[in-house]
């Protein structure tokens, strides 16, 4: 069974022998059962739980992890660019996340307040609920091929505007959209 036990020592920044101690065993010990090399019965669970003063359940590791699928990087433009040996040659990151149809982009140039490093996971939305994604920012997908950063305002006719999200880009209007991909969560890596 996997636990989020090496994860709560690492964010409290503790030693495995700060740990071993506190729970009265050897860093050894604690080193197996963070690395699920070693059975993490409830005994141990409770004894992590109240060296971390969470419950049981706390240390147990979500199953629940989905591929997203890499589409590529974002550059100053706000357009989505693929470049050999980038990004989207990961093919897919696990993440559990709020998406039913998740894919991500890395900003590789600041677009508005995404800075580069920023990864951005967007849900892809299913047409009827396009309109649930306006006013928010968006991957969204042009009928020419071309995926744009672009904060969207429905308009009249299954059309759209898009905002660019850095000044001096033009507004685009009256925009047919082939796909759109609700910003959902944002990762920044310091």
């Amino acid at each position: 069974m996997q636990t989020r036990i090496r994860k709560l020592r690492k964010t409290r920044g503790w030693t495995l022998q700060q740990l071993a101690d506190l729970i009265g065993t050897t860093p050894q010990t604690v080193q197996r059962l963070e690395t699920a090399n070693m059975t993490v019965s409830m005994d141990w669970l409770e004894k992590f739980a109240n060296a971390f003063n969470v419950s049981a359940v706390d240390l147990m590791e979500a199953s629940s992890t989905r591929d997203i699928e890499c589409i590529g990087e974002i550059g100053h433009n706000g357009a989505l660019e693929n470049s050999p040996g980038g990004f989207a040659e990961q093919t897919f990151l696990s993440f559990d996340i709020p998406a039913h149809n998740p894919v991500a982009v890395r900003i590789t140039q600041s677009v508005g307040t995404y800075l580069p490093g920023t990864v951005l996971v967007a849900d892809r939305l299913a047409r009827p609920q396009w309109s649930n994604a306006a006013g928010w920012d968006c991957l969204v997908g042009l009928e020419e091929g071309s995926t744009l950063l672009r904060r969207l305002i429905e308009g009249p006719e299954d059309r759209f505007t898009l905002v660019a999200l850095t000044s001096g880009m033009p507004v685009m209007y009256n925009q047919k959209i082939d796909w759109v991909a609700r910003i959902v969560m944002r990762m920044d890596y310091l």
